[in-house]
């Protein structure tokens, strides 16, 4: 995918020199990056570092020059997109531009410097600095650059040791948590899980990682992770954790960031209300009560008169489709599930526990999110069964 450095370098394509994710404070901060980089290409999963040419270092001179302007006017120089593009890959290896441009009108990058922003905070000779964030509802994005203690590397791991935010101890001080201002809602209301993913370094000897944190939605009562309500991340240090799950401390600190600022819904209103799949197998009906969509997940409510029980819950399949004809997300046969289940854990078939006995039903209420971002603009429609919802994004 090819980007323009500035309407001067518009005949050199630069999407072989990787700027990597950092936001930069000074002219001679952008010049190492830049120098940093010309040696090899943006990293890619099974793939050697290819060598630039020569002729590219001409290259590289004039984006150092241009970026020193350009980038210190603008207080940043990174995009969202450009932030999460080595996150977000899809299987060929590159997120379109519409792609971008989603996560970029959905997402922001901080300066580092505080402001509505979180800042970056030194604890014990550590820096953690927010780089950017893309949220929705359901799910928040949020990468971050760890500096270790002068003389501490961080370098690449083996596939039997993994950094970690957390150590086995007491989790309320040696763990990484997200708690809402205070009184912002009902008790016990608010929670999440939290994932780590440790993003491709260049220089993997040094005292550098980049990390994106996904936190995804357990709460109840409308809360969302976009709402506007301040919530403060805490981090307690960086650890290794080893195939036998002991853990020995990077360094330990307190860093703490208010990332529940600045960021809005765009989410589309599906006209799905009513709208039923019936499993002709098991015999049980799911009316929608609601369903939106946004770029990052899909959300959505449905009664069924599937009575509990103690051998399996109501299930449908929910796809969506690409108005170019592919499938954003698959569909899959739900009902094979439920009868490999029954037969795998009791060695029952359907007719053993139907017709079932029991309440009038029930509700229930979830979420999907994506492996990358959905151009809403695309989407022709989601299906529900085999029932088809249309859908006008903008």
């Amino acid at each position: 995918m090819k980007r323009n450095i500035s309407d001067l370098l518009d005949q050199y394509p630069a999407e072989d020199l990787d700027l990597g994710g950092r936001v930069p404070y000074s002219p001679s901060r952008i010049k190492e990056m830049t120098m940093n980089n010309i040696e090899t290409r943006e990293y890619k999963p099974n793939q050697s570092p290819e060598r630039f040419k020569p002729a590219r270092l001409l290259l590289a001179a004039a984006v150092i020059a241009a970026l020193s302007v350009s980038a210190l006017a603008a207080g940043h120089f990174f995009k969202a997109g450009e932030s999460f593009q080595n996150f977000f890959t899809p299987e060929d290896g590159a997120l379109s531009q519409n792609q971008l441009d989603v996560i970029d009108q959905l997402g922001q990058v901080f300066d580092g410097e505080g402001g509505p922003a979180p800042a970056a905070v030194t604890s014990n000779g550590a820096t953690i600095t927010p780089i950017a964030a893309i949220a929705d509802e359901n799910v928040y994005y949020l990468r971050l650059r760890v500096e270790a203690p002068e003389g501490t590397a961080l370098p690449d791991l083996d596939g039997e040791h993994y950094y970690q935010f957390f150590d086995s101890g007491d989790f309320e001080r040696s763990g990484l948590t997200v708690e809402p201002a205070e009184g912002a809602y009902p008790e016990h209301a608010f929670g999440v899980t939290e994932t780590f993913t440790i993003l491709p370094d260049n220089e993997p000897n040094d005292n550098r990682k980049e990390f994106v944190i996904t936190l995804t939605n357990h709460s109840y009562e409308g809360i969302a992770l976009n709402d506007g309500v301040s919530k403060v991340l805490t981090i307690h240090g960086l650890w290794i954790q080893d195939k036998y799950k002991e853990y020995t401390p990077v360094f330990t600190g307190e860093f703490q960031f208010d990332i529940g600022l600045n960021f809005q819904s765009q989410t589309v209103n599906l006209d799905a209300k009513g709208v039923s799949w019936t499993d002709q197998v098991l015999n049980y009906t799911n009316t929608l009560e609601y369903m939106t969509l946004s770029p990052l997940s899909l959300s959505y409510c449905y009664h069924t008169d599937l009575p509990d029980n103690k051998y399996f819950g109501p299930a449908v399949s929910i796809s969506i489709a690409l108005k170019d004809g592919t499938e954003f997300i698959p569909g899959y046969d739900t009902t094979q599930e439920i009868v490999d289940y029954l037969k795998g854990y009791y060695n029952m078939g359907p007719e053993d526990v139907l017709p079932l006995s029991g309440g009038p039903g029930q509700d229930t209420q979830g979420y999907i999110t994506f492996d990358e971002p959905l151009d809403l603009s695309q989407v022709d429609y989601v299906a529900f069964g085999d029932v088809r919802i249309p859908v006008s994004g903008e």
